[in-house]
């Protein structure tokens, strides 16, 4: 017998005694998921922010780990729905030790001051069967304006665990010297490129 047959059968009791996980059902139609409130799933979100280093010879990238926020879906007219997310600025995660502590201070993010940034949207535009222009207030280091993040929804139905769902992915730029955020310009570029990766659920109602 080999290892690999024997670690099977010995493992075969346990197995068999985990709970059936139903496998999710989603479609790229937006109707698939019903309308309503849903929130951010902060298991399977992301923020990941990049800008310019070296004056212009490579881009550094950085991951916030921490998002919240909701959704208010709405299947039949998508262009009607509202989106809002915040994102914990002292969640940004570096390969390099150390690094993150450095930035949340106050040469850098200040996070002490401003621990947070968020974005509302303030309307939708939709560009095509599941993609869209979602245009809203970006507030960032204290200071508010509107930005612009192209969104395609990736996929909507029900979830593992039956909970309705719809995610999304986006991208969007802004120049941090426009939110008063200047330190080290030159060195450090002033665009600031954001990929988004977010689902949202609504868990289901509960029986009886």
């Amino acid at each position: 017998m080999t290892l690999r047959a024997a670690l099977l059968l010995a493992l075969a009791p346990a197995m068999a005694a985990l709970p059936a996980v139903a496998i999710a059902q989603v479609s790229q139609d937006p109707a698939a998921a019903p309308a309503g409130t849903y929130n951010v799933d902060g298991r399977h979100a992301s923020v990941i922010a990049r800008i310019g280093h070296g004056g212009g010879s490579s881009l550094s990238t950085f991951r916030f780990g921490t998002v919240s926020g909701s959704l208010d879906w709405n299947p039949a007219q998508p262009q009607a729905s509202k989106v809002n997310v915040t994102v914990d600025v002292k969640s940004i995660q570096t390969p390099i030790a150390g690094f993150a502590d450095e930035l949340i201070g106050d040469t850098f993010l200040n996070v002490a001051k401003y621990p947070t940034a968020t974005f509302t949207s303030t309307s939708i535009q939709r560009t095509g069967p599941t993609t869209g222009k979602i245009t809203g207030n970006f507030t960032f280091m204290g200071v508010t304006k509107p930005i612009v993040v192209d969104a395609r929804m990736v996929g909507a139905g029900k979830g593992a665990r039956n909970a309705s769902v719809v995610g999304f992915s986006g991208t969007t730029k802004f120049k941090r010297s426009e939110f008063g955020y200047t330190s080290r310009l030159g060195p450090i570029g002033d665009e600031v490129e954001l990929l988004l990766d977010i689902e949202f659920n609504k868990p289901a109602p509960a029986a009886g």
